[in-house]
């Protein structure tokens, strides 16, 4: 299951901007309330509940919150998530999560680059890495704690304005903490 974490994101993501991914919700356990991101989306962008709808919906974990934007016009994605699964290793998360993504069917054409793991025998760390699938480009970044909590945003975008995308995801990716 510690691999799906992440994985949610990058399937969310990968689906069309139509997210033909699921409609069914996952919520926060009856009772509490859901965890905001506390980003700040990039001036232009628009919240985009059915990307947030369908990260919910592959986490396969417990969904602690979810959050998502866009600026479809210029063709520029966010996705925000926070989970919590079984724990583990904050670096054994991140090897578990590369594997499964380059491993998944779902994901089949994707290009992981420019990683960064956590340290070993860390109780916290983030997995960065850029991807590539058909005509998409974005980042990930995640938030790693050995308690299982796990809080993830992965950015995105097309062909249509690739500078103006990557530069706004750069500096959403930098504000997240």
């Amino acid at each position: 299951m510690a691999e799906l974490r992440v994985k949610a994101v990058v399937l969310a993501m990968l689906c069309t901007t139509s997210c033909r991914c699921g409609s069914e919700e996952k919520k926060p356990a009856q009772g509490s309330a859901a965890l905001a991101s506390g980003l700040a989306a990039p001036i232009g962008w628009q919240p985009l509940p059915p990307l947030a709808a369908a990260a919910r919906q592959a986490a396969g974990v417990t969904v602690l919150g979810s959050e998502a934007w866009a600026d479809t016009t210029r063709g520029c994605y966010a996705s925000w998530l926070a989970m919590r699964g079984a724990g583990a290793a904050p670096d054994r998360l991140a090897e578990q999560l590369l594997k499964s993504i380059t491993g998944e069917p779902t994901l089949a054409g994707v290009t992981v680059r420019d990683v960064v793991k956590p340290s070993a025998g860390a109780d916290n760390g983030v997995l960065a890495f850029g991807f590539e699938r058909g005509v998409y480009r974005g980042k990930v970044r995640a938030m790693l704690a050995r308690d299982g909590k796990v809080v993830a945003l992965a950015c995105f975008w097309n062909q249509r304005e690739p500078a103006a995308c990557e530069q706004a995801c750069t500096h959403m990716i930098g504000s997240m903490r």
